[in-house]
């Protein structure tokens, strides 16, 4: 099994090649495994290891095992013939489209519950909750996403800022007080009005929320809390079916326990 930990874009040495092979060759008897019988089995070092592990944004081998384990278990959920970039062709029918798209969002949704952390979600979710004032970033497609999930909370009295609307995010990330939340909804985060609105959190006195897939980024080191969605759409793609689906069913999540909150106290 290839391992996407390790498709992150990094340049690996032959002996990080020889773990990593190792490793996905092993994967369903790694976890008894110690960084002792790793080395010995590849015949490389400790520090080695250690290194690779850094690569792969792991303090450490208990972290990157952690990782390997829960990639391992999320593919027992997914069909990996779907191609969540491109789930049909110009030559397909109307019923070949309905039933990959019907695959895309099927599997999408077992992707989903199989990665994330439900408890950041609920630490998200009340961060929000109790915020003063909440400023929520979103640019394109994520910002119409964004958009969807402030129309959902003004029905609960909660009250959001599109802070990117009219080109004004890097201006409103200047303006956070104490007990406010600033909420980032993008896929990747390349963008440059990211960083200058990270820049300008960063040293503003709210808290930082983001949802990315981007799980490497400066912006998630800067942020406060992170959630991370599993990176499966390609920069080329026929549409951002699977971002967007992927934001909506979070952002749902959300919406669901802030509702549940808010019927509970009244």
């Amino acid at each position: 099994m290839t391992l996407k930990l390790f498709s992150n874009q990094q340049k690996y040495t032959n002996t990080e090649e020889i773990v990593i092979t190792y490793l996905e060759k092993n994967l369903d008897n790694i976890d008894d495994l110690t960084i002792n019988e790793l080395a010995k089995q590849t015949h490389t070092s400790n520090a080695s290891i250690i290194r690779l592990c850094h690569k792969t944004n792991s303090s450490g081998f208990p972290e990157l095992k952690i990782k390997l384990i829960k990639e391992r278990e999320k593919q027992k959920f997914i069909n990996n013939d779907v191609d969540f970039s491109f789930p049909f062709t110009p030559a397909d029918n109307l019923d070949e489209i309905a039933k990959s798209m019907t695959n895309l969002y099927s599997n999408g949704l077992k992707l989903l519950y199989s990665s994330l952390d439900m408890t950041t979600i609920e630490q998200i979710a009340k961060k929000l909750l109790y915020a003063d004032r909440i400023f929520i970033f979103g640019i394109g497609d994520s910002g119409l996403t964004a958009r969807s999930f402030i129309n959902k909370v003004n029905k609960l009295n909660i009250y959001p800022i599109f802070a990117s609307e009219n080109n004004e995010a890097s201006s409103n990330s200047q303006h956070l007080r104490e007990n406010d939340i600033a909420l980032i909804v993008t896929y990747g985060t390349s963008s440059e009005e990211y960083q200058n609105v990270m820049n300008n959190l960063s040293i503003g006195d709210g808290k930082t929320i983001i949802i990315t897939a981007d799980s490497s980024s400066n912006l998630v080191k800067k942020s406060d809390y992170s959630l991370i969605i599993p990176d499966e759409e390609k920069k080329h793609k026929v549409a951002t079916f699977y971002s967007q689906f992927a934001f909506h069913y979070v952002l749902n999540l959300i919406f669901a326990i802030l509702y549940r909150e808010t019927i509970l106290n009244n």
